[in-house]
């Protein structure tokens, strides 16, 4: 059997204008609710991040304030403790200041105690008048020296006499003090007598003669060696 062939044609009906613009405006509602949403949504999303920011930001800045008081509190206790360290160190600085004066006092009690005691018992045993000391100092061409005279043990009566002092340079008389007569000493337990001889220059071997003559007729002598460049005690 043979088939006819047949062509058939199929035209479809055109949309209309309403149906297309109401397809339109389906779309662009749809379009503009997502977007809408959309909106809400990251509206939403920042209010809460933006909440959150802020909440972070107050509990920086409580800290931050914490942190600025207790800088204050640290600061007050800084200049505290300078304070009291300078208070300590003042105060040890006067503690030290007040040993030292006590040491030093204690030192001249202690020499002006030895003083006495060689007054009273001297180490000699020795009674009577004695030339105790001769200190010298040599110094711009004045030769200075301090002489202690004492009376050991008894001290009833007065000590009368006549005290000089001669400068011997390589076994001869160079100068003497006083340049005319002898010094007059008068005392009960001791004296102490400064005198000075002018001198350009001292021989190697000089010496100092001290002369104590009693009104009774005894001499009483001491010898001190002494150095152009130095400063000493017999």
């Amino acid at each position: 059997m043979i088939r006819n062939a047949t062509n058939d044609l199929t035209i479809k009906p055109k949309m209309s204008t309403n149906v297309l613009m109401g397809l339109f405006v389906a779309g662009m509602f749809m379009f503009l609710t997502t977007l809408y949403v959309v909106y809400s949504q990251g509206v939403k999303t920042g209010n809460a991040q933006l909440e959150r920011d802020q909440g972070q930001l107050s509990t920086l800045r409580d800290r931050l304030a914490s942190v600025e008081l207790d800088l204050d509190k640290a600061q007050e206790a800084l200049i505290f403790a300078q304070r009291q360290k300078q208070i300590q160190e003042e105060a040890y600085r006067q503690l030290n200041l007040a040993y030292g004066n006590s040491e030093q006092k204690n030192a001249v009690l202690g020499a002006r105690l030895d003083f006495y005691r060689s007054i009273i018992s001297p180490e000699d045993g020795e009674s009577g008048p004695a030339i105790q000391s001769v200190s010298y100092s040599f110094l711009d061409g004045q030769l200075g020296f301090d002489i202690t005279l004492v009376q050991a043990i008894s001290h009833k009566k007065q000590v009368r006499g006549n005290l000089k002092v001669t400068l011997y340079e390589n076994g001869l008389v160079t100068e003497r003090w006083p340049n005319s007569s002898s010094r007059s000493v008068n005392y009960q337990y001791f004296q102490q007598v400064s005198g000075v001889i002018n001198k350009t220059s001292l021989a190697e071997k000089a010496r100092l003669k001290v002369e104590l003559k009693l009104q009774g007729g005894e001499t009483i002598e001491k010898w001190v060696n002494i150095s152009s460049n130095a400063e000493n005690a017999g």
